[in-house]
């Protein structure tokens, strides 16, 4: 997956150091870590971009919410620092924090590793799969475009990054996140369009399902480490609704 090469190799290569040195991690240890709770949030990500509402709420999320930065600066992923707005990640992308304690007791037994510790990884880890997706759909490429208009409710706040004010729908071209947004709500003919319930959205049936596909496989769709974590949410759930 190529977001964990994007994780591990932040902070000018440094990125493996900087995230479990916090926690008296080697390396080795780090990256067993990382393999196995970045592909978990981002089968999260995936399935809650699985609807026109989620997937445009993740885009809005990802130009809004700077997360670059956790690739770039490494006091950003300093536990202290991250932890608050990492956890609010990880309340959206899972639903519970019960499903965050389960991933977090799962990788514990597969890693070796203490729970305690996987724990404080997670929203640091969590922080850092948004700032690859980020930079992997290149939303650093250019000016984030306005936020699109829409009736029925605001569908932008599923990760607690706040709500971006109501605008013009984005323009196509300009790059990035913002020629996404504008396939799927602004651009193109009126064929295909489909107005969603819950809230209230016009889209573009055709664009969604072209860049969910993209966005899902950018996000581990049928890897086998993706497909793991999917197995691995799945059971984790299984448990919580049983006890």
């Amino acid at each position: 997956m190529e977001l964990l090469d994007l994780i591990a190799n932040a902070h000018a290569g440094h990125g493996l150091d900087n995230i479990g040195g916090q926690f008296g991690l080697d390396r080795d240890q780090t990256q067993a870590a990382i393999e196995l709770l970045a592909p978990t949030v981002a089968a999260g990500l995936r399935r809650n971009a699985g609807s026109p509402q989620g997937m445009i709420a993740l885009i809005e999320a990802l130009q809004s919410g700077k997360h670059e930065r956790y690739l770039d600066d490494p006091d950003t992923i300093q536990f202290d620092q991250v932890a608050g707005d990492g956890n609010k990640i990880l309340g959206h992308v899972f639903g519970s924090k019960d499903v965050s304690r389960g991933v977090a007791m799962h990788a514990a037994g597969q890693s070796g590793i203490g729970n305690t510790i996987l724990k404080q990884l997670l929203p640091i880890i969590a922080s850092m799969v948004l700032g690859a997706l980020t930079r992997k759909l290149g939303s650093a490429s250019g000016a984030p475009s306005p936020a699109p208009r829409r009736s029925g409710g605001d569908v932008s706040d599923v990760l607690g990054e706040g709500s971006p004010q109501s605008g013009p729908a984005p323009q196509r071209g300009g790059g990035g996140l913002g020629d996404i947004l504008g396939e799927i709500l602004g651009g193109g003919s009126s064929r295909g369009r489909y107005r969603a319930e819950e809230p209230d959205l016009d889209y573009d049936e055709d664009a969604f399902a072209r860049h969910r596909d993209i966005l899902e496989d950018t996000l581990g769709r049928g890897t086998p480490s993706g497909s793991a974590a999917d197995g691995l949410l799945d059971s984790v759930e299984r448990h919580i609704r049983q006890h």
